[in-house]
């Protein structure tokens, strides 16, 4: 999977199970989902580059409210970024 699509993919999991600015997603969510491909540790380290996640801990990630506000409105678009 290209780092661009685990993105979206992130980005949708927040979208179908989240409803909130502040939500958060554990990392053994994240590894389910996804398995253990490195490629979405880079993933979310671009989103929280981007401001659109942050990382309280190790093992969760949580949704900002710049995200939210993309995801809701579907306005993000990785390759613009």
């Amino acid at each position: 999977m290209s780092l661009r699509e685990i993105v979206c993919e992130i980005l949708d999991l927040f979208r179908e199970t989240h409803l909130r600015p502040g939500a958060r997603i554990t990392s053994a969510t994240l590894d389910h989902r996804f398995g253990t491909d490195p490629g979405v540790a880079v993933a979310i380290a671009e989103l929280k580059d981007a401001g659109f996640l942050i990382t309280p801990d190790a093992e969760t990630v949580e949704l900002t409210a710049k995200d939210f506000d993309a995801i809701q409105g579907r306005s993000f678009h990785p390759e613009d970024d």
